[in-house]
């Protein structure tokens, strides 16, 4: 997949675009939103064997990790449309995979698979079927469902306005 620069500009607003950890030219780790792991930079979930991470990591790694973060969403939505049987992934459109890859980005690998409906309608150019399904929501730590407002408004505006 081709990595856009307004596509990178978007992952970087959604994922931390209040720079949480951010000090001083490095990045440090912060409690992740929906638990587990810390975070660091735009949305990379720490894994337990990046502990050098903890020191802080410079914008230059911080952009190479979301780069790989992105290739690495990227092939598992590939992995996901194609179970659907339908286009090859490196077939539809640059913004259907940007679409898709945008999604595991945020849900994880399986996480696209919980969106059937709106998976079936991008791949074939369901407009109004796209704009009925993309809402993602989140859980609270008490329990409760919340919509994930500003990455929904900030993806319509890309993708479906």
């Amino acid at each position: 997949m081709e990595v856009r620069g307004d596509f990178v500009d978007y992952i970087k607003r959604v994922e931390n675009g209040a720079k949480l950890g951010y000090t001083d030219g490095f990045w440090f780790p912060h409690p992740s939103p929906e638990g587990g792991n810390d975070t660091i930079g735009y949305g990379h979930k720490l894994l337990d064997s990046e502990d050098w991470m903890k020191e802080g990591i410079s914008d230059e790694e911080n952009e190479r990790l979301l780069y790989q973060d992105i290739f690495s969403a990227s092939e598992n939505a590939a992995e996901v449309i194609n179970e659907y049987g339908s286009d090859n992934f490196e077939d539809l459109p640059q913004h259907c995979q940007e679409i898709f890859t945008d999604f595991v980005f945020n849900l994880g690998g399986n996480g696209l698979r919980k969106f059937p409906k709106f998976v079936t309608a991008t791949v074939y150019g369901d407009m109004d079927g796209m704009r009925e399904e993309y809402k993602r929501y989140y859980r609270t730590p008490s329990g409760e469902v919340r919509e994930l407002e500003d990455r929904n408004k900030e993806f319509y505006n890309l993708f479906l306005a």
